[in-house]
């Protein structure tokens, strides 16, 4: 019985150790909602990994067609830390396992132009697509992590730019046209469009904010 003792005595300071440098998180911010752990390996250098999820849906006009657009946040992201004043301030980069995309819909009431053609609403039916980009992206950012001072309890905030490569849009027809080789050819060309207009309006480099609500243990 001592000697066992003995051992969980003898035991107890690497335990500890083991158990310091840990935290969750939750964060909010543009590249979605989730969960993140961080396990920091000493001072100067921790690492995180999260995973993003969120829904947002708004109204726009492109190339001439009002859509309804759900961007859809869905991304894994591993990264390292750097402080380099082993304070709150950090230097971020990694990786995004990047299923984040845009749904598109439109159900046209009147006559509309797509690739150059007029076509009718009966013609076209529901125009459904989506908006994709690289499946690994690269982020690079600055952030500040205030529960270093070994509270148990403290929030951390981002800034940064992630490198998600250009859009890539696919999209369908619904309607009597649907199989038409020159309704499809006009459907490629109005994806085209598309995609040119996304790439200039968004680019393949955007930025990003998030706040953590950060626990440690």
């Amino acid at each position: 019985m001592m000697r066992t003792a003995v051992v969980l005595l003898a035991l107890l300071p690497a335990t500890q150790a083991l158990a310091e440098g840990h935290a969750v998180a939750v964060r909010v911010g543009a590249l979605g909602v989730g969960p993140e752990y961080t396990y920091e390996l000493n001072d100067r250098v921790a690492f995180r990994g999260a995973v993003y999820g969120a829904e947002l849906g708004f109204d726009d006009e492109q190339s001439g067609i009002d859509y309804e657009f759900d961007v859809v946040w869905d991304s894994i992201a591993v990264g390292v830390d750097f402080h380099p004043l082993k304070s709150a301030l950090r230097l971020s980069a990694g990786f995004l396992n990047n299923d984040n995309r845009l749904r598109m819909f439109a159900q046209p009431t009147s006559n509309q132009q797509i690739g150059g053609t007029t076509y009718t609403p009966s013609e076209i039916g529901a125009l459904r697509g989506m908006v994709r980009f690289d499946d690994t992206a690269t982020f690079a950012g600055v952030g500040w992590d205030w529960s270093r001072d070994k509270r148990l309890f403290g929030m951390s905030f981002d800034i940064g730019l992630v490198d998600q490569g250009d859009a890539f849009v696919t999209l369908t027809g619904s309607g009597t046209l649907l199989g038409d080789p020159q309704f499809q050819q006009d459907i490629d060309a109005e994806e085209a469009e598309l995609q040119r207009e996304l790439n200039d309006d968004v680019g393949d480099v955007v930025p990003y904010l998030s706040l953590g609500f950060v626990f440690r243990f």
